[in-house]
């Protein structure tokens, strides 16, 4: 099979299509022929070497996948041969078929693709644990998204519209506020040019916000923090500010990390507020929530509340491309990768 391997750590060049050998899938495992790949910043970040719990090189990468099972293992009773699924892997999901636990893998409904399968998995998924889950977001409570037209904001702005929120989206440039505006943000900001904490203290009269989400951290946790109201909750689960177009920036890394606030669980108590922070890669063994929570989202899918926004599509011979092209920053909603 062919698969894209990652020969070293370094830039999107390094990632290289090889033959391997077709995995067989072990007692619990099924093997998926992969017909879509989604692409996560965290694959960016495997590439690189920075990502936590990963190989040491040449390992193929990818962590989400959409497919057709081919093969199935003694111990498998939850799918069988010919059902097309959307997966999760650790690892593995960059190749012409993958071997994963038959927990790691969905079921899809006969109206959905398997393009829009990718650009609704990991991505609503995120959204759904950082809002539902963690913030427990309420009807007019203040929500702040910040990368609102990536695949992750994108899906975290149609749940919080959902949930009936006030949301506040920061974005990169005019293309993007538009996409936000498009998808349910009521105020919506261009942080290369505005400071989002001056306008936000402005439209809330000072009061701030409930909810943060946080996938860059650095100087732009620094400033939110601030905004948080009594109640509030900060969710962080990136830290991109660190990487820049090739890599990661080491002076920008540490000024980014320096940037971010002191936190005092005794603040915490005083202010009234919370800091959550995740890795949905960590919590790939909670198969019995996750199989509820994507019930959930194929539900909300179905009466049109999740509508998955694919920015661009990419052959996989052109995966390479299509990192760098995710890496800098390019995309609006979800980079999908078809085999």
């Amino acid at each position: 099979m062919k698969a894209a391997v990652i020969t070293q750590f370094g830039p999107p060049e390094v990632l290289q299509i090889q033959e391997r050998q077709t995995p067989v899938p072990r007692t619990e495992e099924v093997l998926v022929k992969v017909k879509a790949i989604g692409l996560n910043f965290a694959d960016v970040m495997a590439r690189i070497g920075v990502y936590p719990a990963i190989p040491d090189p040449p390992f193929v990468p990818g962590i989400e996948f959409s497919g057709v099972i081919t093969a199935i293992g003694k111990e498998v009773h939850n799918v069988k041969n010919g059902d097309r699924v959307w997966g999760f892997s650790k690892q593995g999901a960059y190749a012409e078929f993958v071997c994963v636990p038959s927990t790691m893998v969905q079921p899809l409904p006969k109206k959905l693709d398997f393009q829009h399968a990718v650009a609704i998995g990991v991505t609503s998924l995120t959204a759904y644990h950082a809002l539902v889950k963690l913030a427990n977001v309420q009807k007019k409570e203040r929500v702040l998204i910040h990368a609102a037209a990536g695949g992750v904001g994108i899906a975290a702005i149609q749940i919080a519209k959902h949930l009936g929120a006030e949301i506040f989206a920061t974005v990169g440039s005019t293309e993007k506020m538009e996409i936000a505006r498009e998808q349910g943000a009521h105020v919506v900001i261009n942080y290369s040019r505005e400071k989002f904490a001056d306008i936000i203290r402005k439209k809330t009269d000072g009061e701030g916000v409930d909810v943060i989400l946080d996938s860059v951290g650095g100087r732009v946790m620094k400033e939110g923090w601030k905004l948080l109201a009594p109640m509030g909750r900060y969710v962080l689960f990136g830290f991109a500010a660190a990487i820049g177009e090739r890599g990661v920036n080491k002076f920008k890394a540490a000024r980014e990390a320096v940037a971010m606030p002191i936190i005092f669980p005794a603040t915490l108590a005083s202010r009234n507020i919370g800091l959550f922070g995740f890795n949905l890669y960590f919590l790939a063994h909670k198969t019995v929530y996750f199989r509820a929570a994507w019930g959930k989202i194929m539900d909300w899918h179905a009466k049109g509340i999740i509508k998955p926004v694919i920015g661009k599509v990419f052959t996989f011979d052109r995966i390479a491309e299509a990192q760098a092209y995710l890496q800098n920053r390019m995309s609006i909603g979800k980079v999908v990768v078809v085999l």
